[in-house]
C-alpha cells in the first residue's frame, strides 16, 4: 500500500506533467494498480508513476535519496522545535557540516534572534565556527517570510546525469512486470510516467537526445525531469 504522502506526491507530479503537456487529465480517485485510472476526452487509460534516482539502488530504493530523506527529517525536527517556541515562518538554508552536534545549536540561536519582533524579509546568518573551531562548520542562512521552508542546500546542488538511458530503461522493464495486473483493471491502454526530481541531487537526471526505448508493453512512456519539460519517449522499433 502506497503511503498517503507518497500518493500525494505522485498526484502532484501527474498534475504538473499534464499541465506541461497541455492535457486535461481527470485522475479520479487514487488507485494502486495502476496508480491512477485517468480520463482524457472521455476515454480512460491507466497511468503508473515511478521515480528514478542517481547512484546505487538498494532493495528499498535509492541509497542517495534515503540519505537526503534522513537529513530532511532532521531539518524538519528543528523546524518543529523552533515553531513550537516562536511560531514564526522562516526560510532556513543549511550549508556544510550537518553533524548532530552542529544541528543542535541552531534552534537556541534562532530563538535568541527574536524573529517575531522583526519585519518580513529580515535576514540573519549563523555558523558554528566560533563554537567548534576545529570542526568543519555548518552555515545557516535565515530569512523571515510568509511560509516555512527549511532545507539542506548540500542536497540540492550537484552533478547532473545527462545520460540516464540505462536508468530509464531499467525503470520501464521493472514496472512492466505488473503490466498484466494494470491491464486487468483498465484495459490495454496503460502508460508510464517516469519522474526525476531535479530539486534533489538524487534526481538530477536529464535526457538530452531523442533516444528510443523498449516500452515492454506500455502504450506510452513519459519522462518528467521536474521541474522542467515532459518528454514523450520514442518507442524502439
Amino acid at each position: 500500500m502506497t503511503r498517503p504522502s507518497m500518493k500525494r506526491q505522485e498526484r502532484f507530479f501527474v498534475e504538473e506533467a499534464a499541465r506541461r503537456l497541455g492535457k486535461i487529465w481527470d485522475l479520479g480517485n487514487d488507485s494502486e494498480r495502476p496508480d491512477f485510472v485517468t480520463t482524457e476526452d472521455g476515454a480512460q487509460f491507466g497511468l503508473e508513476v515511478t521515480e528514478i534516482f542517481q547512484g546505487e539502488r538498494r532493495q528499498g530504493g535509492s541509497a542517495l535519496r534515503e540519505k537526503e530523506s534522513l537529513v530532511q527529517r532532521s531539518v524538519n525536527d528543528l523546524r518543529r522545535q523552533y515553531e513550537a517556541i516562536a511560531g514564526v515562518p522562516l526560510t532556513v538554508r543549511f550549508v556544510g557540516n550537518m553533524e548532530a552536534d552542529n544541528l543542535t545549536t541552531v534552534v537556541p540561536v534562532l530563538v535568541a534572534q527574536d524573529f517575531p519582533s522583526k519585519p518580513i524579509s529580515y535576514r540573519f546568518e549563523y555558523d558554528t565556527t566560533a563554537l567548534y573551531p576545529d570542526r568543519a562548520p555548518l552555515h545557516v542562512y535565515v530569512t523571515k517570510g510568509l511560509r516555512p521552508e527549511w532545507y539542506s542546500v548540500n542536497d540540492r546542488v550537484g552533478f547532473v546525469d545527462r545520460k540516464p538511458h540505462p536508468t530509464i530503461a531499467t525503470a520501464i522493464k521493472r514496472k512492466a512486470n505488473r503490466l498484466a495486473q494494470y491491464r486487468a483493471t483498465v484495459g490495454d491502454d496503460v502508460r508510464l510516467l517516469i519522474v526525476a526530481n531535479r530539486l534533489h541531487n538524487s534526481g538530477k537526471l536529464l535526457l538530452e537526445d531523442a533516444a528510443r526505448f523498449d516500452f515492454h508493453g506500455f502504450s506510452k512512456v513519459y519522462f518528467f525531469s521536474y521541474p522542467e519539460a515532459v518528454a514523450v519517449l520514442n518507442r524502439a522499433r
